[in-house]
């Protein structure tokens, strides 16, 4: 049975673009709503599987619509958004919201190609599936309390999918740690900032963006930009960060591989290595190298994952020595550096 997709969009170029990719991939366009008031509407009667929602549209904001349209079905829900700083600010709220996953609206049939399309709408029809079920078979690999307290002297963190809410989750959770952190969230450079931004002002958590030379300081969230990949350096005790844009053959750029093989180079066995939700495999090579130098690998478990690619591609590869659900990250990343238990 094929895929029930509504569009909610007030550009007809943009109606017209979506439906023809859509149902050139064999999904069923159920669907087509000009305005919020008419797609929610639609929702109530249609019922979908998955919806794309534009941000910005006359009358109600797709922002503004989000909760009710949640209110209204279980489907999930990609927001289509242009890159701008203001549209990324709402963006980054819809997906703490709970919206799945966006899509870059001014790229549709460019560099956002049909492919990219039909994995995006594949991975939200399979996430609402699960919650659909309302499967979860969550154990904690080992308990907290018995994780070892290493000698960590940065932590190196990868996600995509997801990545927003979950970030979020964990740094409100997660006490300010006496080390380095450098993320790699797969997104446009032109929501990187806002991302890091958000992070600082709803967390305890100092954040920065990523710069050639930048010196990484105990406390801080260091983002990577998103159109270069960063490296982790050392000259002495100081870590700072390199940004390249090799290798340029890469699904992603930035790649946490690529951020993991350079922290573990430094860094070796004094290295913690976090993979979180997202679509793909990226992590999963960078994380063998972090294993290889004697660092420590956590990856996300399945029932908290939006996407369960990133982190099953690790367990698979036998890359991570800890699995935790989201809810569990902070507490076990705090037992590892700290030595402590969060109370």
């Amino acid at each position: 049975m094929a895929i029930n997709v509504l569009i909610v969009d007030d550009s007809p170029t943009v109606c017209a673009m979506l439906s023809q990719m859509l149902t050139s991939a064999g999904f069923h366009v159920a669907g087509i709503g000009k305005s919020a008031e008419e797609g929610l509407e639609l929702a109530g009667k249609l019922k979908p599987d998955v919806i794309t929602l534009d941000i910005e549209m006359p009358g109600k904001s797709g922002l503004q619509a989000l909760p009710l349209f949640q209110k209204t079905c279980d489907a999930a829900i990609i927001m289509c958004s242009t890159l701008t700083n203001q549209a990324a600010s709402a963006t980054l709220q819809s997906l703490e919201k709970g919206a799945f996953d966006y899509i870059p609206k001014t790229e549709i049939g460019k560099s956002f190609t049909p492919d990219m399309l039909k994995e995006r709408v594949n991975n939200a029809y399979a996430y609402v599936t699960q919650k659909r079920k309302g499967e979860n078979t969550y154990k904690q690999s080992v308990p907290i309390a018995s994780l070892p307290h290493q000698n960590v002297k940065a932590i190196v963190l990868g996600v995509s999918t997801g990545g927003p809410a979950a970030l979020h989750k964990l740094f409100s959770a997660l006490p300010v740690m006496p080390v380095p952190i450098v993320v790699v969230q797969h997104m446009p450079a032109a929501f990187v900032a806002s991302l890091a931004e958000r992070i600082a002002q709803q967390t305890k958590h100092k954040t920065s963006v990523a710069k050639e030379d930048y010196t990484l300081s105990p406390g801080e969230i260091c983002f990577a930009p998103g159109d270069k990949h960063v490296l982790v350096k050392k000259m002495g005790t100081r870590i700072f960060c390199g940004l390249s844009e090799e290798p340029k053959n890469l699904l992603h750029k930035p790649s946490a591989d690529v951020l993991f093989q350079s922290a573990a180079e430094v860094i070796g066995k004094e290295l913690l290595a976090v993979i979180l939700t997202g679509m793909g495999r990226d992590g999963a090579d960078g994380g063998k190298t972090v294993r290889t130098r004697g660092g420590m690998v956590l990856a996300e478990s399945k029932s908290s994952c939006v996407v369960y690619g990133m982190p099953k591609a690790a367990i698979e590869a036998r890359t991570a020595n800890f699995e935790f659900d989201l809810q569990d990250m902070a507490a076990a990343i705090n037992k590892i550096v700290t030595g402590k238990l969060i109370s």
